[in-house]
């Protein structure tokens, strides 16, 4: 009775410690997601996104485009610096699953930035930065060719294993390889209370709570290794529970994806948005929906959940559920037996 006893319990600690490694069931070769972030028809002066470059980190296309842009008799690209673009357009964030096997995922990140301007004030009508990532399955983490690691997905996570306080948005050996000096990029808070009553606005569609919130905030981050100038990071990202998938984010200046395209710093938002924002606060309405501010989910291939009153418990309930029950088994088992021996 002992020994089956105790096969038992190995049984239930292995089962639920594994039930929520798996990929989540949308996870497969062919999909695709997609966010924005919209400018307005005839922006105002100040409004115009800024997205700060490590020119290290683009690939070499991108590189030889943004030079041609960017580098006068005065001014050039040093690599010891960052370099902002000036963003008039449309900005689009695309994630998609081109190989997937056992142990490895391949994923095709583009970010396209339209109506683009540098210090020089040369103009890009569109620029594309795009980059094939590979992830290991194992630990879910982003792996260069020579074994770099980068960092942990940000366009979903795992909703029975979210972040945590303290996991890396970039790792130390990411950083140090790009000659990128700063603080520990961390997760520093997760909540499921964000926005807890209001339903969220996307292009795509509209959302419900409970969100899952994954903030990174506080960071410094040295982008001119010249002078020692820098700025404070911020990422907030907001996931729908049931797939994992990302949603929307907040302020945007760093991922594993995204700085892997070069980006590590960001003054950018959906403009289009902040303005309906805006009018929902002016009308008293800012209690009831949101509209976020940073790249909105735009379209997919991911089946999202209906909801509708015979909606059914959210995955994070699910497995506390599965958890609950098999505690309460093994206490069962674990006093019948003690009575048993007594």
């Amino acid at each position: 009775m002992k020994r089956s006893f105790a096969f038992f319990i190995l049984f239930l600690i292995v089962f639920t410690g594994s039930v929520g490694a798996s990929l989540p069931d949308w996870f497969r070769e062919g999909v695709y997601v997609k966010y924005a972030m919209k400018m307005v028809d005839n922006p105002r002066k100040d409004e115009v996104n800024i997205f700060m470059i490590w020119p290290r980190l683009l690939p070499k296309d991108t590189y030889g485009t943004l030079r041609k842009a960017y580098e006068s008799d005065t001014l050039k690209i040093d690599n010891r610096s960052m370099i902002s673009l000036f963003v008039r357009g449309d900005s689009y964030l695309t994630f998609e699953v081109l190989n997937l096997t056992n142990e490895t995922a391949f994923i095709r990140v583009t970010l396209e930035l339209n109506n683009v301007s540098t210090d020089s004030l040369n103009n890009i009508p569109r620029l594309v930065i795009s980059k094939v990532l590979r992830l290991n399955l194992s630990d879910m983490m982003y792996y260069e060719s020579d074994g770099t690691p980068i960092g942990a997905p940000a366009f979903f996570i795992d909703p029975a294993h979210p972040p945590k306080k303290g996991d890396y948005i970039l790792t130390p050996a990411f950083l140090k390889k790009y000659e990128l000096l700063s603080d520990d990029i961390v997760v520093t808070n997760v909540s499921f209370t964000w926005n807890e009553d209001k339903i969220l606005h996307t292009y795509y569609r509209d959302f419900i709570p409970p969100y899952l919130f994954v903030d990174s905030e506080g960071a410094y981050l040295i982008h001119d290794l010249n002078t020692g100038e820098g700025h404070v990071l911020m990422a907030g990202r907001v996931y729908e529970l049931d797939t994992g998938l990302l949603i929307t984010t907040g302020f945007y200046d760093v991922g594993a994806e995204i700085t892997s395209l070069g980006v590590i710093g960001a003054v950018a938002l959906d403009r289009v948005n902040s303005r309906k924002l805006h009018k929902l606060i002016e009308e008293g309405k800012a209690d009831k929906e949101w509209w976020a501010v940073g790249f909105n989910l735009y379209d997919t291939n991911v089946k999202l959940p209906e909801y509708g009153c015979g909606r059914s418990p959210s995955t994070p309930v699910k497995y506390f559920f599965a958890l609950s029950l098999a505690i309460l088994i093994l206490t069962f088992l674990w006093k019948r037996w003690r009575w048993k021996n007594e």
